[in-house]
């Protein structure tokens, strides 16, 4: 339709550990889109801790097409692990009509859908959908984008502790990442002014 496929004056955080597959990408064929649940609001901070609306909605899912749930050999309610070039999460799977196979050139592509109430804090946890999204900022204010993304489902639970950095490589390599980095602060021995210092408010902008 255009011959432009993305904003001219999007920011991007060109950072090593800010990663996103490319279109086509054959290790992630899964496209994901995350959304809101009536009973939580934004990252659940605040509903997340009431426990009327965490009884209505106690548990990160993942929500799957029938087809691509018999493709998976996944049942309802199963454990699965959704892996992106960023992260992992692991989540229930909810098989539902709502979710559809497209046909994109001849091609089925099967697409997932995720909330983004659920984190580590609080009575009610869950792994954070955020933790797969790529960090990019909408060219106007600057608003994070965290709504698409490529990624890959493998059936079961979530390995723990060291067991995760070898299931993690094996699915999304991480071995030329910095260890223990996080976005919003450089790694330890960073020297002051490097390439990891610089703050996300910053980043990406011209000028």
């Amino acid at each position: 339709l255009y011959s432009r496929d993305t904003n001219p004056v999007v920011n991007w955080f060109t950072r090593a550990e800010n990663r996103f597959a490319p279109p086509g990408d054959p290790r992630f064929p899964f496209v994901l889109t995350t959304y809101r649940l009536t009973e939580h609001h934004t990252g659940g901070g605040m509903s997340r801790f009431l426990s009327y609306l965490s009884e209505l909605q106690p548990e990160m899912f993942v929500e799957i097409s029938p087809e691509l749930a018999a493709e998976l050999k996944v049942n309802n309610s199963d454990f699965v692990c959704i892996v992106s070039l960023r992260g992992a999460i692991e989540a229930r799977a909810l098989v539902s009509r709502r979710i559809r196979p497209m046909e994109l050139n001849g091609k089925t592509v099967h697409q997932i859908a995720v909330p983004f109430h659920f984190g580590a804090a609080g009575p009610l946890r869950g792994n954070a959908a955020n933790n797969l999204v790529a960090i990019s900022g909408e060219p106007n204010v600057t608003i994070m984008e965290s709504k698409a993304l490529l990624c890959n489902i493998i059936p079961g639970r979530l390995p723990r502790g060291p067991d995760f950095l070898a299931w993690i490589e094996r699915y999304a390599p991480q071995s030329n990442q910095p260890p223990n980095l996080h976005p919003e602060q450089p790694p330890p021995g960073a020297p002051s002014g490097g390439k990891f210092s610089r703050s996300h408010g910053k980043e990406g902008k011209t000028g």
